[in-house]
């Protein structure tokens, strides 16, 4: 009884042990199933956590009404990112580039706004609105010239864009053409008088004339229609500065840094404000903001090297004075727009371009301020062959070009390249040394372009003048010769100059 009693139970404990080991198998082959079908291991859910729920994949459209919104805000630098995003999604819209290059040229940057005005043209040569923008951006980067002739042929194909004549009005007073400049910009009053640039411009236009309290008429007549615009506000506060209405400039200055706390020109106004009126420590501490929003603003480095400079601290005002120099010059760098070759007398003194032209290209601007601008080159008339590229660096001025399929010149002349429009202290446009040509007919070529125009004359004569009281005045000698070379008459720097001699 007991025996049998063990013995099925031995059996038993034997039929179990070989169904586990069957169903560990069948397991073990499942799991092995799945991982070669599936190419791996699959992911085991963790216990007790929440599958996300899916998130949808924000649309053009989302980007652009946000982008529109935050123009209305005033938030224009968030309001261009916000462009930038729309048009990463939806590449072909068009309006999207040419809201975006407007507001990049009304944000000082409009190199930019003149590449996106181009893109359109690209695809839809008369596009009237992106034609306005682009003569806008050729105006703001000193071709009213070009901008005139570019507002033409906006206007050609709409005659109602009323932004196309305020915009020609602005180009139009820049030339000194003040009567076509009233005529365009009454047109354009006449065709919208609620439109923000077409108000902005109306104002320019009365300001550059000397009339600067009807020019803080229309400026707030645009902020009637939009309050938020800080250029608006700067525009007022730099009328009343010119009135004498000082505490009124403040005023308009802390406005515009009230709508836009990140303005760096708000701040950079309003410090420099401060600093005429001799409130010295507000004045230090805005201008300290300003460049820790921007730290190449140039204007800002100039503003407080003079604050040190009045304070007789020469050392600290040394390398503020440089700074500005450097980026106030690689600002006018980055607004170069074309390289032009010409076929040129050789011997002559070179000012401007008066030979044949045999190629030109445009430069595309990168939003780095210190990566270099690029131009392909192409040849003109029975100049097709003619191919090359430019590439110029706007901090230290370096240039870099080859191009190929240049013909031999005639005798007792060179070809040049014109880089339009940076100009030379001087105010001539700046240019290369005659180009000669190798063995294989290839015109290579490096350089620099020097000192160009840009800052303010005092930066330089100021800075000489640190470098003398510190009894440096072999530092003082180039400063003092590029000040003599922007205005050889200029009495500060015939002083600055004696007292180094």
């Amino acid at each position: 009884m007991g025996f049998s009693f063990s013995s099925s139970g031995r059996r038993r404990r034997r039929s179990t042990f070989w169904r586990i080991l069957l169903l560990l198998c069948l397991n073990v082959g499942g799991l092995y199933f799945i991982y070669t079908s599936r190419g791996g291991i699959p992911a085991m859910p963790t216990l007790n956590t929440p599958t996300p729920m899916a998130t949808p994949t924000r649309s053009a459209v989302s980007f652009a009404a946000e982008a529109s919104d935050l123009y209305w805000e005033g938030k224009l630098d968030e309001s261009i990112a916000a462009y930038r995003a729309a048009l990463d999604l939806e590449p072909e819209q068009l309006k999207l580039y040419v809201a975006l290059a407007r507001l990049l040229i009304l944000q000082g940057h409009p190199e930019q706004g003149l590449d996106l005005a181009r893109e359109v043209l690209r695809r839809d040569p008369e596009n009237a609105p992106a034609l306005a923008v682009l003569c806008l951006a050729y105006d703001w980067l000193g071709l009213p010239g070009k901008a005139i002739e570019t507002c033409d042929q906006a206007i050609a194909v709409n005659p109602s864009l009323a932004e196309a004549y305020a915009y020609r009005a602005e180009a139009y007073i820049d030339v000194g053409n003040w009567a076509a400049a009233n005529v365009d910009i009454d047109q354009a009053l006449n065709l919208d008088n609620r439109q923000v640039d077409v108000l902005r411009n109306a104002g320019y236009v009365m300001e550059v004339q000397g009339n600067y309290s009807a020019a803080i008429q229309q400026y707030r007549a645009a902020l009637a229609q939009h309050s938020t615009l800080t250029h608006i506000y700067l525009a007022i506060g730099r009328n009343y500065e010119a009135l004498g209405r000082f505490s009124r400039a403040v005023e308009s200055y802390e406005a515009a840094i009230e709508h836009d706390p990140g303005s760096v020109a708000a701040l950079d106004r309003l410090g420099w404000s401060y600093l005429l009126q001799g409130e010295n420590e507000q004045a230090e501490q805005l201008l300290s903001e300003a460049l820790e929003v921007e730290p190449h603003y140039w204007q800002a480095l100039g503003h407080l090297a003079t604050y040190h400079w009045q304070r007789r601290n020469y050392e600290g005002s040394i390398p503020l004075f440089k700074d500005a120099i450097r980026y106030g010059e690689a600002a006018s760098r980055r607004r170069t727009v074309f390289f032009r070759l010409t076929l040129e007398p050789s011997g002559q003194l070179l000012t401007e371009p008066t030979g044949e032209e045999l190629a030109v290209g445009t430069f595309l601007h990168p939003s780095d301020i210190t990566y270099p601008l690029r131009a392909m080159l192409q040849g003109r008339g029975p100049y097709t062959d003619l191919h090359g590229y430019v590439r110029l660096t706007p901090v230290d001025g370096r240039y870099i070009l080859k191009i190929e399929g240049v013909p031999d010149p005639p005798d007792g002349h060179g070809y040049v390249g014109w880089f339009e429009p940076l100009l030379t202290p001087e105010k001539g446009t700046v240019h290369t040394a005659l180009l000669r040509l190798n063995t294989q007919g290839v015109v290579e070529d490096k350089g620099a372009t020097g000192a160009v125009s840009g800052p303010p004359i005092e930066h330089y004569y100021t800075l000489a003048l640190c470098y003398y009281f510190l009894d440096e005045c072999d530092e003082a000698e180039p400063y003092i010769q590029i000040a003599l070379r922007i205005a050889p008459d200029d009495a500060n720097t015939l002083q600055t100059q004696q007292l180094c001699q």
